[in-house]
């Protein structure tokens, strides 16, 4: 066989072989985000993350996950469970990831009922109807009841939104709200359960030193 057939059946093979390699890579950055945790993350977290060195990094962690899995696995197994979860290329070995949204059932209140402060970096909020949101570094926790007469008592449902970025308050609690929302639809909560806008949120006074 001549050098040029060798090199065309060569060639004939890379591209065999290589069909669809692009195919099948996931998307990265903000096509990540945008197709991750059912549509939660809007183009204000995106571009607040976008500053971050790890931005083209992030991609949706391997395996399954959805607001009607982790609805499944509170109910049967009684449990947290993620929402979704993204990873970059530091968060590999990280159950949160670079970025995440978990839900807890049957805890207790985010801090009691009587607290009427904030303390430096860790912000309460109170929401109305039971409800409370808590901001720390790193992250943000909401916490509301749901109820349903396929129960004999409200179900305490605890969301956690974790992140290895820089962001704000409010870019944190919108796609948590959201995320709430898909899984206070899918308990089926009879009680009214609304979240204020973040951005008219106001956090416990500071305890002053």
């Amino acid at each position: 066989m001549s050098r040029y057939s060798l090199r065309a059946v060569g060639a004939a093979l890379v591209v065999v072989l290589c069909a669809g390699c692009g195919g099948n890579e996931k998307p990265h950055g903000e096509a990540a985000l945008k197709s991750a945790c059912e549509g939660v993350f809007d183009d204000g977290l995106i571009n607040e993350a976008r500053k971050s060195d790890d931005f083209n990094d992030l991609h949706v962690a391997s395996g399954t996950r959805s607001h009607a899995a982790a609805v499944k696995t509170m109910l049967d197994e009684d449990h947290a469970a993620y929402a979704c979860i993204l990873d970059d290329k530091d968060s590999s070995d990280s159950d949160a990831g670079a970025l995440s949204i978990k839900f807890t059932p049957g805890m207790r209140t985010l801090f009691p009922e009587d607290q009427n402060r904030s303390y430096g970096a860790y912000k309460a909020y109170k929401l109305g109807n039971g409800m409370q949101a808590t901001i720390e570094a790193g992250g943000a926790d909401v916490y509301f009841e749901c109820e349903s007469k396929d129960r004999m008592r409200p179900l305490t449902v605890t969301g956690t939104f974790h992140n290895d970025f820089d962001l704000s308050s409010e870019a944190r609690f919108r796609p948590l709200f959201r995320s709430s929302l898909k899984v206070a639809k899918l308990l089926k909560c009879e009680n009214n359960i609304k979240f204020p806008d973040p951005a008219t949120m106001k956090y416990l006074p500071l305890q002053k030193d």
